[in-house]
């Protein structure tokens, strides 16, 4: 149940469609019995976009979240890695039962990267069906792909493809660490993601050493103007979905902080 209502709630939530909605409401407000209420949504919704869209703030806030937890020491001899899923899809329109990279993809190289720097840990990539309906192909499907095609073998990585959203990744993988659940575990995922991460990971039991990667914050630069709307809403997609996340799971008792670091 707390998968699907967050999958509803996130398709109102989501910034873009908030603002949109907002300025339709206002307008059919404003129409009505409360034209000053209706008037004031309109022009917030219409400052918004262009503040969100036209300018760096989106970056700015990013950066706050994804500087709360940096890279720390590696330990000599980690019992392994865990690369939480993102970035890859085994389906597209054109082809299907392959592996396509999207922006997180960061994930799973720097995945590969520390199992050649700790060739004797385990690996284990977690990530299955988050769509909400569960049909298509696991990304873990992709991510073996991508690994067969990189190296004509699965490199020993394990494979946990039934986790929908962070929470599951890590009662799932802390149940099939077994013995090795004292740690210490490379965890590897986006920087904006790693607090919810670590507190998932901690909560479950794990003892976990965070490895941030995937940063999208751009470097800010005056007058920090941009003419990228589509991508500036990209990220205050990225940075509003994770304060959610981190609010519910906060609030549901998945974590023990709002701002685990």
């Amino acid at each position: 149940m707390f998968f699907v209502l967050s999958k509803v709630f996130w398709f109102f939530a989501r910034p873009l469609n908030a603002l949109l909605l907002m300025a339709l409401t206002g307008w059919l407000l404003s129409r009505w019995r409360w034209p000053r209420t209706g008037r004031a949504m309109v022009v917030a919704a219409a400052v918004a976009i262009p503040a969100f869209g036209l300018t760096q703030l989106p970056d700015l806030l990013l950066f706050q979240l994804e500087r709360r937890v940096a890279t720390a020491a590696l330990p000599p001899e980690p019992r392994g890695i865990i690369v939480l899923g993102g970035g890859l899809s085994a389906e597209s329109a054109g082809q299907r039962d392959g592996y396509h990279f999207g922006e997180a993809s960061d994930r799973l190289i720097k995945g590969l990267e520390l199992k050649r720097q700790f060739p004797q840990a385990r690996l284990i990539f977690t990530g299955g069906l988050s769509d909400i309906i569960g049909q298509g192909v696991p990304e873990t499907g992709a991510a073996r792909h991508a690994i067969r095609a990189l190296y004509g073998d699965d490199r020993g990585v394990e494979f946990e493809s039934r986790s929908r959203n962070t929470w599951e990744n890590a009662v799932f993988v802390e149940r099939m660490t077994g013995g090795d659940a004292a740690g210490p575990w490379l965890l590897v995922t986006s920087a904006f993601h790693m607090p919810r991460s670590l507190g998932c990971f901690r909560k479950v039991g794990l003892t976990v050493v965070p490895v941030p990667t995937d940063y999208r914050a751009d470097v800010m630069r005056f007058p920090w103007v941009t003419g990228d709307i589509a991508n500036q809403f990209l990220k205050m997609n990225v940075l509003v979905k994770e304060l959610f996340g981190l609010l519910a799971y906060r609030l549901t008792g998945r974590i023990d902080a709002l701002l685990p670091g």
